[in-house]
């Protein structure tokens, strides 16, 4: 089924950048190779590029500062004698429920073991014995395959990256830079427009750019995500042009720790693959009742079983129970979450600990092929902002940091053979051709101030596009994101991320609505059943009125991808 229409519906135009002027003096910079965004897939691309050419890596925040770091779990890869990547390959598959491209899949897959073992030669520190990998197990895989640092896994493995990339010659790190807009040249991407945390402003060009700028959980306040991860990359991307796919599927992790700042700390899969127990606030067991894989469950089951639990107890949380474990194991596996969980008053050795679901994974973003390569020449996306086909509907664990190494390498590989430099990039003589001011669109005399912007938007997403959604309910989350702005009228840094972030939430939210099926990651509680006429992806561009929406058959991606 192909399909392509204009989505009339309740939605604010959608400008090309992001403010509406920007200043004549700007410092000028160039690099072969520009990197945005300083976890996984970043770092890895930056490495892979910078084997050959100079790099510019910038960051939001101080290294390492990103979702990368804060990954608990581990890595999936199939190096058990009893596993095999076709086996990671189905799970996979069914995870994604139908909309994981198997080509990109069987990359991945293939890919992990040899990457897995190089990984641990530049010295992140798998958890091993006796010489071999200790593989741990997590809902939706049907083998150990898990590779682990602990519960710290992101972080050592970040730590590892940033080391290798603050030594290496030609990577220049620029820490503290927020993107603002992508440049253009002639339909092309020619770097990016950014504000440095002093204020100042910079016009970065480059021969191509990797964006890969992570997701957008904390669109929803509760989250397991770090504070900056509003999507600003997606939002980017789909202003200058690129498409954007499957917004829609946005991943709730069933068991996230509510702090006593109000703050998401996430309890990690991995602890219910070590037996860990959903139990009501009374005490009962009841993920056997609602689906036989109990608790290893894929995510969006255990989610939803979750919060009928919690309707059915009339409750805002579940307990999970490990104190079938030991101490002193619990303290070697799980050392982060026992001394968080210790800080906020909870024994995991003796009592059960509240948890909830929150949102944890963006499976959709900025549209890409098996390279990186997006629809907007001289543009790549890697890691969670893009959507590789690799996750479909949603995503199984500990595939992310994975999917961020290979497509992260995939994307700088490709991005150094696009061939000869884009118009003008060489072409000092043209510094007005990277910008191209348009008026600020009126907005609307509700609109909330910046300081409290985050604060509302978060409330609309949690009330209308969380893990339960209606059509009714979708639309007025249209009808109040509205009132936010499409374009800042200064460089203010909370004014640019709070527009952009409300594009991205935009995006999620009309992808939802179009989607009239319970899919993955995605139900509608007006549409309860996954239908086979929607096994295709809700591809978004920006065109004239406010935007083009296109849905291919899941089938033909990889066609419409080549």
């Amino acid at each position: 089924m192909d399909v392509e229409y204009l989505f009339d519906r309740a939605l604010v135009t959608a400008p090309r950048y992001a403010v509406a002027e920007w200043p004549r003096q700007v410092q000028q910079q160039r690099t072969e190779i520009l990197v945005v965004g300083g976890g996984a897939a970043g770092l890895a691309a930056a490495l892979q590029a910078a084997r050959h050419v100079d790099v510019t890596l910038l960051t939001r925040e101080e290294l390492p500062t990103s979702n990368s770091a804060w990954a608990q779990g581990g890595i999936a890869a199939a190096l058990d004698a009893e596993d095999s990547p076709t086996l990671h390959v189905e799970d996979t598959l069914v995870a994604g429920a139908g909309l994981s491209d198997p080509a990109a899949v069987a990359l991945l897959t293939r890919t992990a073991p040899r990457l897995m073992r190089e990984l641990a030669g530049l010295g992140v520190p798998f958890e091993q014995e006796a010489g071999a990998f200790v593989l741990g197990l997590e809902g939706g895989h049907s083998r150990r395959r898990v590779l682990h640092v602990r519960d710290a896994t992101g972080w050592a493995l970040t730590s590892t990256l940033i080391e290798r990339a603050r030594s290496h010659p030609r990577i220049r790190i620029c820490e503290g830079y927020q993107a603002v807009d992508l440049l253009d040249d002639l339909g092309c991407c020619a770097g990016v427009l950014a504000r440095d945390s002093r204020g100042g402003r910079h016009r970065f060009r480059a021969q191509a750019t990797i964006l890969a700028t992570g997701g957008a959980g904390a669109l929803y306040g509760l989250t397991s995500n770090q504070p900056n991860a509003l999507g600003e990359g997606v939002a980017l991307a789909f202003r200058a042009g690129a498409e954007v796919a499957d917004m829609e599927f946005v991943q709730f992790h069933p068991t996230v720790l509510r702090t006593s700042a109000d703050q998401g700390f996430l309890i990690s899969e991995a602890a219910r693959g070590e037996g860990g127990r959903l139990l009501t606030p009374g005490g009962q067991r009841f993920m056997p009742a609602y689906d036989p894989r109990a608790e290893l469950a894929p995510r969006d089951v255990v989610t939803r079983g979750i919060f009928a639990a919690m309707q059915r107890a009339g409750v805002d949380h579940v307990l999970l129970d490990l104190t079938h474990l030991p101490v002193d194991y619990l303290q070697r596996r799980f050392p982060t979450i026992y001394a968080r969980c210790r800080a906020e008053g909870f024994d995991l050795a003796v009592e059960p600990v509240p948890v909830a679901p929150a949102a944890h994974y963006l499976m959709g973003g900025i549209r890409t092929d098996l390279d990186g390569a997006t629809s907007l020449p001289g543009l790549y996306a890697a890691g969670e902002c893009a959507c590789t086909g690799v996750h479909g509907a949603n995503r199984l664990a500990s595939n992310s940091l994975l999917e961020c190494l290979v497509f992260g390498r995939r994307a700088a590989e490709a991005a150094l053979n696009a061939g000869e430099p884009i118009r003008g990039f060489a072409d000092a003589r043209r510094p007005d051709a990277w910008y191209y001011p348009v008026t600020a669109t009126p907005q609307s005399r509700s609109m909330p101030a910046p300081e409290a912007g985050h604060r509302v938007l978060a409330q609309i997403m949690r009330r209308y596009a969380g893990p339960l959604r209606s059509g009714a309910g979708l639309e007025e989350a249209l009808r109040r994101l509205a009132a936010f702005p499409n374009q800042a009228t200064s460089l203010d840094a909370q004014a640019l991320t709070l527009t952009n972030a409300a594009l991205t939430a935009r995006l999620i939210v009309t992808s939802a609505l179009l989607r009239e099926e319970s899919r993955g990651a995605h139900f509608r509680t007006d549409f309860p059943t996954t239908q086979p006429e929607w096994q295709v992806h809700t591809v978004l561009s920006r065109g004239q009125a406010p935007f083009t929406v296109t849905t291919v058959a899941a089938m033909e991606l990889e066609l419409a991808l080549a």
